[in-house]
């Protein structure tokens, strides 16, 4: 097998097109990679609203795909959907875009924005599509249909999370492409195995009224009384996650809290019926993370932790320091009273000290940068381990340790909440700010500024933000789970066992020592940690395991 006929990824996202979260790094950097070595790579990604052809210098194709789809999300009279095809080619990857008035209509990539809820209030923000399995089908039947239709037979059909993954049910058993694709393959990588990433189907008929798969096909993937797109797929395909230690996990059942239970069982399931599942630990494009080349990474200053250069470093801190608010957080600045995306904020956000780039900013930073400056970059969710930071947090601050801390990210609505509560206690002020949003160029900033990146998660598949802030010389302290053990404690970064605030507390307090007392053995671990990633997690080098599973090495 040469894969001279290629690789076609079925994703949600992809880097700089679309993106939500992880995944889209992954697919961009895998495709760009494939493509680099010569190997034929197509991505098909679904055409948003936020999505504009000119940018993407996309042409339409003359092929529309007819998908017929029930009305309703149960299952219901069918009707007709009319999907159109654009082309692009991005760094050598092709890319094709599916369209119709459904995916037209979505503003974000899986959930409602705020401009939903204000039109309709039925839409929440951050609530799912309820039309989430027809997008996911429209996705996963028009790639099959669109290859069909072009006379294509890729090598491999690479399937990303169970947003896709009933696609190689799908290919083996419609008679329509059973045949004419007999001598492709299919790889599912799970992204993230956790409750609420699985897209299963609690309806067996409306499953078959999507899919057009025989009810006794889709039986074999039901998995607590629903139709598992994840545990289907491995009755055809191979399946790999995106770190070795995670794979262990999903099938051991071993994890903080029972990853067991926090699966859904899926791991259960596969050790019931034998289903093999790989570990591949996610790799990054160096490039826009090397704070050595700022063309390149976009940052405003260069430095090199490799050799110890960080006077770049601490530019970058004065830089983000100025940008943010120095009060103290208390009522509103002139211009702060609008939300993220710019208009008043209808919730009445007391105690928002600024309006930066487009996100909602609570707490402030004061008194300079010459205490450790402690950083997160993530969505704000029990998972990511929020909740255990936020104690945390609390108690340190409490207790009047010199310390900063600054949060980027958007997520739970309660967890925002405390955050944001936390800002207005008076053991913060100065030492904590919260911004509510993202925007990626300031997350550089974050990730170029900081001294020590936290990771609390309580789970984590792979994790590429840990990789992001060693890059930057932002050495990562992780709750070492997952695809996280790959921080080592005291080596390329600090790593600690127990999912609790205690634990997590201790963990900065040691950070605090080493900053005041062992400058040098901090300039070790940035200079460990860069190597590494360089050696070892580049896509070029990562991509090669997976050509080990295309070709069906493993």
């Amino acid at each position: 097998m040469q894969l001279e006929r290629g690789i076609w990824h079925i994703s949600r996202e992809y880097g700089g097109i679309a993106e939500a979260g992880g995944i889209k790094d992954v697919v961009a950097g895998l495709a760009k990679s494939l493509a680099a070595e010569g190997i034929p790579t197509t991505v098909v990604l679904l055409l948003y609203g936020f999505l504009e052809i000119r940018d993407l210098e996309a042409q339409k194709i003359p092929i529309t795909i007819s998908l017929d789809l029930p009305a309703h999300n149960y299952s219901s009279i069918s009707a007709s959907e009319q999907i159109e095809v654009y082309e692009s080619m991005q760094e050598g990857v092709r890319i094709f875009l599916l369209g119709s008035d459904r995916t037209r209509s979505k503003r974000s990539v899986y959930t409602y924005t705020e401009l939903d809820e204000l039109e309709n209030p039925e839409m929440k923000e951050g609530s799912g599509h309820w039309d989430s399995h027809h997008l996911n089908m429209i996705l996963q039947r028009g790639a099959l249909e669109l290859a069909y239709r072009l006379r294509e037979r890729p090598d491999v059909f690479h399937c990303h999370d169970g947003h896709s993954a009933v696609l190689p049910a799908m290919m083996r058993e419609i008679p329509r492409y059973r045949e004419y694709f007999k001598g492709t393959r299919a790889l599912i990588t799970i992204h993230n195995a956790g409750m609420g990433y699985h897209q299963e189907i609690y309806d067996i008929n409306f499953a078959g009224q999507l899919t057009g798969l025989h009810v006794k096909v889709l039986g074999k993937g039901l998995l607590n009384r629903a139709v598992d797109p994840l545990l289907l797929g491995a009755y055809y395909a191979k399946v790999n996650t995106v770190s070795e230690e995670y794979a262990r996990e999903i099938l051991s059942g071993s994890a903080p809290g029972g990853l067991d239970e926090l699966t859904g069982r899926l791991g259960r399931a596969y050790r019931e019926r034998g289903f093999k599942l790989t570990g591949i630990t996610n790799g990054i494009d160096p490039g826009p993370f090397d704070p050595r080349d700022p063309l390149k990474s976009g940052i405003p200053y260069a430095f090199d932790p490799l050799r110890g250069e960080l006077k770049g470093k601490g530019r970058i801190r004065d830089a983000l320091l100025k940008r943010l608010d120095k009060g103290s957080g208390e009522g509103l600045h002139q211009g702060s009273g609008h939300d993220r995306h710019g208009r008043e904020d209808r919730r009445g956000r007391q105690g928002m000290c600024c309006k930066l780039a487009g996100l909602s900013c609570f707490g402030s930073l004061s008194g300079g940068f010459k205490v450790p400056f402690f950083t997160f970059v993530g969505r704000l969710t029990g998972q990511k381990g929020v909740d255990i930071l936020t104690q945390a947090i609390s108690e340190l601050l409490l207790r009047g340790v010199e310390a900063r801390f600054l949060i980027l990210g958007q997520g739970e609505k309660a967890i925002e909440r405390s955050l944001i509560t936390l800002c207005r206690e008076a053991p913060s002020r100065g030492k904590l700010c919260v911004l509510i949003g993202y925007n990626s160029a300031l997350a550089k900033m974050i990730y170029a500024g900081g001294d020590f990146f936290l990771i609390p998660s309580l789970y984590e598949p792979c994790g590429l933000t840990d990789f992001f802030a060693q890059m930057m010389g932002n050495l990562p302290v992780v709750h070492g789970v997952g695809g996280l053990i790959k921080v080592r404690d005291g080596y390329n970064g600090y790593s600690y066992k127990e999912h609790s605030t205690s634990a997590l507390t201790e963990a900065i307090v040691h950070c605090m020592e080493d900053y005041r007392n062992n400058p040098e053995y901090l300039d070790k671990m940035r200079r460990q940690a860069f190597y590494e990633i360089i050696e070892h997690y580049t896509w070029d080098k990562v991509m090669r395991n997976y050509l080990s599973l295309y070709y069906g090495d493993t």
